[in-house]
């Protein structure tokens, strides 16, 4: 397999990360549903705007563009559904979406991942303006792509 990612995005693919889920001792998602519950929720908004930030980067491959794109909505359907589960397990105000760069209810170690997503600015727009719609909502509806630096700085948090 890594020699056929490796012909298809170019290069020499990196080797395959150790994870620390446990952020050097400071979670304890193994033992604590509502913990891995919030790092999941964590993940997947990650991989969301991850995928999103170097759709550009891929694009003149039709197939790894491809790929990109699915993977890309399935992590938005994941962000989605552990943000379900929280509020199945008491965080009421939880939404399937971000707002103005919150990260709600997670740790703050978080924050790096919500980060950017307070722009209300699109196609050179300011959507507020246009349509009258307050900041927070417009918030709402974009995912803000992450570059490469902003997802290696997050994933640090969780290598060992």
């Amino acid at each position: 397999m890594t020699e056929v990612v490796g012909n298809v995005l170019g290069g020499d693919p990196v080797m395959e990360p150790a994870f620390d889920f446990t952020a050097g001792g400071n979670f304890s998602p193994f033992t604590d549903y509502p913990t891995f519950l919030a790092l999941s929720q964590a993940f997947e908004d990650t991989g969301v705007r991850a995928y999103k930030g170097q759709a550009g980067n891929v694009m003149e491959n039709d197939v790894v563009l491809t790929a990109a794109l699915s993977i890309h909505s399935v992590e938005a359907r994941h962000a989605s559904m552990v943000r379900r589960l929280r509020t199945k397990k008491g965080h009421d105000s939880i939404k399937g979406w971000i707002t103005e760069g919150s990260n709600g209810t997670l740790p703050a170690a978080t924050q790096a991942i919500y980060d950017g997503e307070e722009n209300v600015m699109h196609g050179g727009v300011d959507v507020t303006q246009l349509t009258g719609i307050d900041s927070a909502a417009v918030t709402e509806g974009w995912d803000e792509p992450l570059n490469k630096d902003q997802v290696l700085g997050i994933a640090s948090l969780f290598l060992a």
